[in-house]
Order: structure tokens, then C-alpha cells, then sequence
């Protein structure tokens, strides 16, 4: 009984999807009929609008040229201007000649003076037509319907001669096409009709039409119910289809287009009644016949569905006894995953979390119902995230995966978004066919820092905490392999505390013990942070200094150390003094292995100590030219740079004839409490040597920058500033980049400063040269040549250097004229110079004959003493006025 009333409702649905299906396709049919005779339609309609317009506008334009046949027949002209008595027979030579152009299908044509008097005529005209309406764009065009003779063109066109009007040509022609076009709907289906209209103020009048063939239509509205109608959208210049009411209001499909640029419009419309007939009809049969196969399919449904719904309804009652039985065991196997304290997840092999258990949510920070569904690679660090899916379809494809079946140690990332040791142990089962993945996840947080805790005491001294023996030489091995890579430098150095023995044999191990703390803290402080320090026992430690640019670098580290690790050290009360020796090796000059850097360096510290303590000694040879003075005055001079002891100083330029100030040149001197003060040439070499001239040259530019502010503040001039750069800094594009960016800075313009280098710098390497003077004179900046004519004086060198300003070699500069010899060189040189668009100044002129013994030798400009004195920024004020005091 229960199985029955179970049944009819399924039944019944059955029935309903049955009638339904039917009633849908029923209506698709009917709906794709409707579609495809609306696109037949509009397709048919438009094309066959077009044509008739096309034949319209043909038969317009051809009528139209048969009247201009008769227009522009010269012998017409010249009887229209004939007179006296000549005149008769001019009329009667003129009638017949028209009578001719009747066979040109011409209803009647005439001749008219320009006094508006017929001269001649043959055939007849169309009289009382019912229809007129004049066609745009043609003077005197009419088109004329009556039902006589139908459809007839007027056309007047001027006759000409000798390019004068002397007459007027006046012709009807009939337009049989015409009819055809708008009575004759062979072509289109019945119901059809044609339109033909033109505009008639604000209405518009109409020719007969296809449906009323002897009935003419005037002054008629454009509009219907406020729309246009499609014979108003045609006059209006536009063409297309629209589906609408007519003046009866009967739907109907209509296509318009104007007739050229006639001024009339044509419209081909069909009533959609009859238009949908045909499928109305179809219908008709189709309807009766798919009732049928409706009847038939429910008689069937009935039949064979029945008992398949029996079976149904009994496997629905085993399935839900057996699900029940499944929620018990599901909730029997989820206790026992909650229980569990590792983390237990399965995902599909597509990586799809579909189980996670609470230990699993307490891991990794989400709630259960937030990671089941999502992928597996929600629980992973970048790059594994992105790359999980290719390993995911490297396994199904290749059923490889090198994680199952083995435990890993990998990186899991939590919620908020913090990553963390796991072990992870992964398997794989089938179930249903499809392959599934289990993985069972412990936190490894706490073991990994117990192994980092016990690596970090086998290779750290425990006093110190830092690198020990054995961690020192694999940083070495390191340093080796990536000096092989990039070819740089690197230094091993070795240091052993001066008198350390005393200290423990005096103060005990204690205090002893507190002193190696502090030296080691003060070498982490004083060392860079690429650098490394380790302790290899007792009072020896080990510095590696990587990246080194050249042996000097190395020289002014080790200096530092020394200078830093004889400070005094407050241990306990007690003020201790001690000192360092220190042994330097470099690679790959005094070694190319871990052993002898080491052995070498330690070399090295033992003939520093014999030396008297308190120093550094170099292995090898890669600091012969670097002396401890030059190392001393180099630690001096980056200390020089941020302490103000380098002054800059400014010496006047002047024209050699009215003794204008033309440019200030620069001067650098060092201020040094121990040494005094040193000039640049003293110093110079030495931070070249020590990576310092970048530094040196970049601190002059922001001294300029700052003069010249002070100048334009005080209403002084501002001549050009020329400053000396020597071969490496002219070279470097870092320094190009720098004086760019301070320039901007400060707010220079690039034609306040320029640059100069001697001529020896320039050719120690003339083709990188040139590509740096390409970039200076690219950035804004003019560059001269100093000192020229000591050293190479290369021509072709010269030409390519192109320089606007070259100043001489003091060895050029005469102390009179008396010289002849040297006058005639002289004057050789500026010639050439002057020949390649230089001005030409003279260096170290110190009187005034030498002056004038340079300007008579071609020099536009010199510098000297004479010139003015060095001086400060601040005190350039009588050198720079605007209007200063003649003191020459």
C-alpha cells in the first residue's frame, strides 16, 4: 500500500516533464519557423526595395539625358540666333531636326528663346497631369503622372553657345521603367506594395501605388501616432526595415530608402498577416500530430515506468538504512581523528582538501569548514604554492610523487600567514577508483630549534659566541668559490692580543675571560656587516673581509682593527690596556686555498709581533706600494671627509686683454691636525688608492654649489667653476650619476660647472676616455684639458677630444719675449689650438711680462698668481664684483 501511494506522485511529475518537453519543443518549432521568415523577409524586402530604386534612378537619370542630347546640339544654338528673314526657315530647320530626336523616345520636345517664346517643337506634352512634384538636384525637373501616359520626366536645360545662353531645350520623356517599379509586383509575394513620394512643404504627395494603381494621394502626414512613417524615415534621407501601422492600422514589414538624391523616397511594405499565414498553416498540421505523440509517450511512460518506480522507491529504503549505518561508522571514525594529536588531512587528486582533522585546524590556525574544499596549497610557503599544481599533475600523469611513502621535513604556512617546521609523513589509498592522498603532519618547530641549539654550540666559541675553527675555514671554502665567480678580492686576517698572558697571570682567568668578551664585541662593532670574525682559541681571532676592490682596502680595515683594539677595556673595576698584531693574507696573491690563507696570515701576525706589536703586516706583496703612512693618512682622510678639515679654495681666470674674471678654478687642501696642511697633490694618489676620490670629487661639487649660492646671494658674478678630476673619477659613471643628481639637488644649471682632466690622465686610455667625455658633454657639462703639451700631445687624439677650453702645461709659459725659439713653439701650438675652436688659457703665470708674453703668443686667458690669490668662497668678493676697481 505505502509502495502505491509512492508511486502515483512520481508518476505524475513524469507525465508533466513529458507534456511540458512536448509543449517546449511545440513552441522552439513554431518560434524558429517565426525567426526564419522575419530574416527571409527583411532580406527579401530590402533587396528587392534596392533594385526598384536602382531601376528608378536609372530611368530618372537616362530620361534626363536624352533632353540634354537636344540641349547640346551646336546647330540647334545657332538657329536660335538667327534673324531677319533667315529666322523662318531657322524655325522650320529647327522643328524638324527636333522632330528627329523623337525616336529618342522623347513624348515632346521644344525650343525656347530666353524670352520665354517657343521657337520650335515637336511631338506633344503631357497635359493636366494629377501628380507634379519637382525632383531635387536637377534645375527645371519635374516628374508628372496622369492616367494616360503614366510616369513622364519634364526636363528644361539651358542651350549654350559659344558658352552664352541662347535658349532653352524643354523635352517629356515617359519613364515606362517607372511603372513597371511601382505596378508590377511579380517578384513579391501577394499583398505587396510599392510607394513612390515626394515632400510637398511640410506633408508629402504620393504617386499611385501598387495596391491603388489610379489613385493619387496629397498632402498626407508624415507621422502616425507620432512616429514617423517609413515613407517620412525615406524622405528624411534614411534607409531600412521596420516592422509598424499603417495609415488603417494593420501591422506590416516595411523596407524605405530614398530614391538617390532626388528628393523622393520608395517604400515596399508587406501586412504581416498574410506575411505569417504560411506558418499559422503549418501549425495547423503539426499541432493535432504532436498531441499525438504526447498521448502516445504518456500510454508508454505508464506502462514502463511503473515498475522501474517500484525499484526505485525499494533501493531508496536499502540506501537510507545503509546511510544510516554510514553516519554511525563516520561518526565512529571522526571521533577517533579528533582524538588524534597529529595533524590528519586528505586530498583529492586534484589536490582538493576533503577531510582536516582539529589537531590539523590547530597546525595551521584554520577553522575546519575553512580549509576543506580549498586547495592543499592553501597550507604552503611560496614558491611550493604555485608550483603545487605541476607536481599535482606530474603525479597523475606519471603516478610519481618522491613524498609518498617517506617522511620529509618541509615548511607549512599558517593563517595569518607565519611559516613553521613540519614533519610531513604522506600515503596514498583508492577508493571508488580514484586515487587518494593522506598526509599526517606533526609540528617540528621545537626539534629543528634544538638541532639549530646543538649546530650553534658545535660551531660557536661558548665564551664569545662567535664562529669557531671549524666554521671559520667552511666560510673561508665559501669566500674562495665565490671569489673564483666574481674575481674579487678578499682578506684572511689573524689576530692575536698583545700581553693577554699577563693579564690572566695577574687579574685570573675571570677578568681574562671578560676581556676576550670585549674585544670580541668591539670587533663586531667596528667591522662592516659583509665581514666576519671568529675566535679560534685563546686570545687569537679571525677577520675575513670579502669584496675587497684593492689591496688598500684590506690595509685601512686592518689599521682600523688595531686602532679600535687598543682602546682602553673597563673589566670589573680594572682599566686594561692591551693591543693587537695583526698577520693579512690575501687571496689569491698569498693563497688560493683554506690551509694556506690561514698558515700565511698567521705568518704574517708573528712578524708583527716581532715588529714590536701594535701593528698589521701583509703577507705578500699586493701592499708594496700601500705604505702604514699611506694607510694612516687614507683611515685620516675618511675621517677628514665629515670633520671639516678640507677646505676648497677659488682662483681667478682672466681674459688676457681687458682682464675680465672668465672662470674660477678650484684648489683642494687638507687642514690636518698632525701633518698640517697638505696640498692636493699630497693626498690625492692616496684616495685614489683607497676608493676615496668618488667621495672627494662629489664633496667639491656640493662646495661649489654652496659658493655659488653664497655669490648670487651677495649680487656677484658666476662664472663657470672648473674642477680637476683625475683619470678614474672622470671615468666613472657612478660619479656622472652623482654630479647629475647633487646638481639637481642644489639647483645648478650644468653650465656652472666644468669639468678638466689632464691630458696624461685623458691618454693613459684615449678610447674609454672618449666615451666619458661623450657622457660628461651628454649630461649638460663642458669638459677641458689641462696641462697640455707635457705629455703626449697627440693630434688625432686632440681632434677627436674637440675641447673648447685647453689650458697649457706650465712648461710653456714664458717669462718674456726675448725667447724666439720658444716663442715660435709656442705660438704653434695656440694656432693649432685655436684652429680646433679652443680658447687656449696659460697656467702659473706669476708677472706681468709673462703675461704679456703669453698674450702675444696667442693665449686668450690666464691663471696664476698673477690672476689673483687663492681664496675661500667667502672671500672672492673683489674678484667677482660686477663693477671692480682697475687695479691693472
Amino acid at each position: 500500500m505505502e509502495l502505491k501511494r509512492r508511486e502515483r506522485p512520481i508518476i505524475l511529475v513524469a507525465a508533466l516533464l513529458v507534456v511540458g518537453v512536448g509543449l517546449v519543443a511545440g513552441f522552439a518549432v513554431f518560434s524558429i519557423m517565426r525567426t526564419n521568415v522575419d530574416v527571409a523577409l527583411r532580406r527579401n524586402l530590402v533587396s528587392q526595395l534596392d533594385l526598384r530604386v536602382q531601376w528608378a534612378a536609372r530611368d530618372l537619370h537616362n530620361a534626363g539625358l536624352r533632353v540634354r542630347v537636344v540641349a547640346s546640339r551646336p546647330f540647334l544654338a545657332d538657329l536660335l540666333v538667327t534673324t531677319g528673314k533667315p529666322r523662318v526657315a531657322a524655325r522650320k530647320a529647327a522643328e524638324q531636326g527636333l522632330r528627329s530626336f523623337l525616336a529618342f523616345r522623347l513624348l515632346g520636345v521644344a525650343l525656347y528663346t530666353n524670352a520665354g517664346k517657343v521657337f520650335a517643337a515637336a511631338g506633344h506634352f503631357m497635359a493636366h497631369p494629377a501628380v507634379e512634384l519637382p525632383v531635387s538636384g536637377a534645375l527645371g525637373t519635374t516628374l508628372l503622372w496622369n492616367n494616360v501616359h503614366g510616369f513622364v520626366l519634364r526636363t528644361a536645360l539651358p542651350v549654350y553657345r559659344r558658352h552664352a545662353v541662347v535658349g532653352w531645350a524643354v523635352g517629356d520623356v515617359p519613364l515606362p521603367m517607372l511603372d513597371k517599379v511601382l505596378f508590377e509586383v511579380q517578384p513579391l509575394q501577394r499583398g505587396a506594395n510599392v510607394a513612390l513620394c515626394g515632400q510637398s512643404g511640410a506633408y508629402m504627395s504620393c504617386f499611385p501605388d501598387t495596391l491603388s494603381p489610379h489613385r493619387t494621394k496629397h498632402d498626407m502626414a508624415r507621422t502616425y501616432g507620432g512616429k514617423l512613417l517609413p515613407m517620412g524615415l525615406a524622405l528624411a534621407g534614411r534607409t531600412g526595415f521596420i516592422v509598424t501601422h499603417n495609415y488603417l492600422g494593420s501591422q506590416v514589414a516595411a523596407a524605405f530608402r530614398p530614391v538617390d538624391h532626388t528628393g523622393l523616397g520608395m517604400v515596399l511594405t508587406v501586412n504581416t498577416a498574410t506575411l505569417y499565414a504560411p506558418v499559422y498553416r503549418q501549425l495547423s498540421l503539426v499541432l493535432p500530430l504532436l498531441i499525438a505523440v504526447l498521448v502516445v509517450a504518456l500510454a508508454l511512460l505508464r506502462w514502463r515506468l511503473a515498475p522501474l518506480v517500484r525499484a526505485l522507491v525499494a533501493s531508496e529504503r536499502t540506501a537510507r538504512e545503509a546511510h544510516a549505518q554510514l553516519k554511525d561508522t563516520e561518526a565512529y571514525i571522526q571521533a577517533i581523528l579528533s582524538s588524534v594529536e597529529e595533524g590528519l588531512a586528505t586530498i583529492s587528486e586534484s589536490g582538493i582538501i576533503e577531510t582536516f582533522n582539529p589537531a590539523m585546524a590547530r597546525l595551521f590556525g584554520y577553522a575546519v569548514e575553512e580549509a576543506i574544499g580549498h586547495n592543499v596549497a592553501l597550507l604552503m610557503p611560496e614558491p611550493h604554492r604555485s608550483h603545487h599544481d605541476d607536481y599535482l599533475r606530474h603525479y597523475r600523469e606519471t603516478g610519481e610523487a618522491r613524498v609518498i611513502g617517506s617522511g620529509r621535513e618541509l615548511v607549512g604556512r599558517r593563517k595569518d600567514g607565519t611559516e613553521f617546521a613540519i614533519d610531513l609523513r604522506v600515503s596514498e589509498f583508492t577508493l571508488g577508483g580514484t586515487r587518494r592522498i593522506i598526509g599526517t603532519v606533526r609540528d617540528a618547530t621545537g626539534r629543528r630549534e634544538a638541532e639549530r641549539r646543538l649546530e650553534h654550540v658545535a660551531t660557536h666559541d661558548a665564551l664569545t659566541d662567535l664562529p669557531s675553527r671549524a666554521l671559520i675555514q667552511v666560510r673561508v671554502d665559501q669566500l674562495i668559490r665565490r671569489a673564483e665567480r666574481s674575481g674579487q678580492l678578499f682578506a684572511v686576517m689573524f689576530i692575536d692580543l698583545d700581553g693577554f698572558k699577563g693579564v690572566n697571570d695577574s687579574l685570573g682567568h675571570d677578568v681574562g675571560d671578560r676581556l676576550l668578551q670585549q674585544v670580541a664585541q668591539r670587533l663586531r662593532g667596528t667591522l662592516r656587516v659583509e665581514d666576519t670574525v671568529g675566535r679560534l682559541g685563546g686570545d687569537e681571532f679571525v677577520v675575513l673581509a670579502p669584496a675587497l676592490v684593492t689591496p688598500m682596502d684590506a690595509a685601512l680595515i686592518a689599521d682600523k682593527l688595531v686602532r679600535a683594539l687598543s682602546e682602553p677595556y673597563p673589566v670589573d673595576g680594572h682599566v686594561l690596556y692591551t693591543t693587537a698584531s695583526m698577520g693579512v693574507a690575501l687571496y689569491p696573491q698569498d693563497g688560493r686555498d683554506v690551509d694556506t690563507l690561514l698558515k700565511n696570515s698567521d705568518t704574517a701576525m708573528y712578524r708583527a709581533k716581532r715588529s714590536g706589536g701594535r701593528q698589521f703586516h701583509c703577507f705578500g706583496d699586493g701592499l708594496d706600494g700601500a705604505t702604514v703612512d699611506h694607510v694612516h693618512i687614507a683611515a685620516d682622510l675618511h675621517r677628514a671627509l665629515s670633520a671639516d678639515e678640507l677646505v676648497l679654495y677659488y682662483r681667478p681666470v682672466r681674459q688676457s686683454g681687458d682682464e675680465a674674471v672668465v672662470v674660477m678654478e678650484t684648489a683642494l687642501k687638507w687642514h690636518n691636525a698632525e701633518r698640517g696642511i697638505l696640498e692636493a697633490e699630497e693626498f690625492l694618489p692616496i684616495a685614489t688608492e683607497a676608493g676615496l676620490a668618488l667621495s672627494l670629487a662629489e664633496w667639491t661639487l656640493r662646495q661649489v654649489g654652496r659658493g655659488l649660492s653664497r655669490w648670487r646671494d651677495r649680487d656677484l658674478m658666476r662664472p663657470p667653476v672648473l674642477i680637476r678630476l683625475g683619470a678614474e673619477p672622470f671615468r666613472d659613471a657612478r660619479l656622472r650619476e652623482s654630479f647629475r643628481a647633487i646638481m639637481v639637488d642644489l639647483g645648478m644649471a650644468p653650465s656652472a660647472v666644468i669639468v678638466a682632466i689632464g691630458e696624461d690622465d685623458f691618454m693613459d686610455d684615449p678610447k674609454t676616455g672618449l666615451e666619458a667625455l661623450d657622457e660628461w658633454r651628454r649630461q649638460g657639462l663642458e669638459v677641458a684639458l689641462c696641462e697640455y703639451g707635457g705629455g703626449y700631445s697627440s693630434l688625432p687624439y686632440l681632434k677627436s677630444f674637440a675641447p673648447r677650453f685647453v689650458r697649457l702645461d706650465p712648461s710653456f709659459t714664458l717669462d718674456n719675449v726675448a725667447d724666439h725659439e720658444s716663442v715660435e713653439t709656442l705660438v704653434a701650438v695656440t694656432t693649432t689650438l685655436h684652429a680646433l675652436g679652443a680658447t687656449v688659457t696659460a697656467a702659473q703665470v706669476g708677472t706681468v711680462e709673462q703675461r704679456e708674453a703669453m698674450r702675444y703668443a696667442g693665449c686668450d686667458r690666464y691663471a696664476g698668481n698673477l690672476a689673483g690669490p687663492l681664496l675661500r668662497a667667502d672671500g672672492c668678493e673683489g674678484s667677482l664684483a660686477k663693477h671692480p676697481p682697475v687695479s691693472r
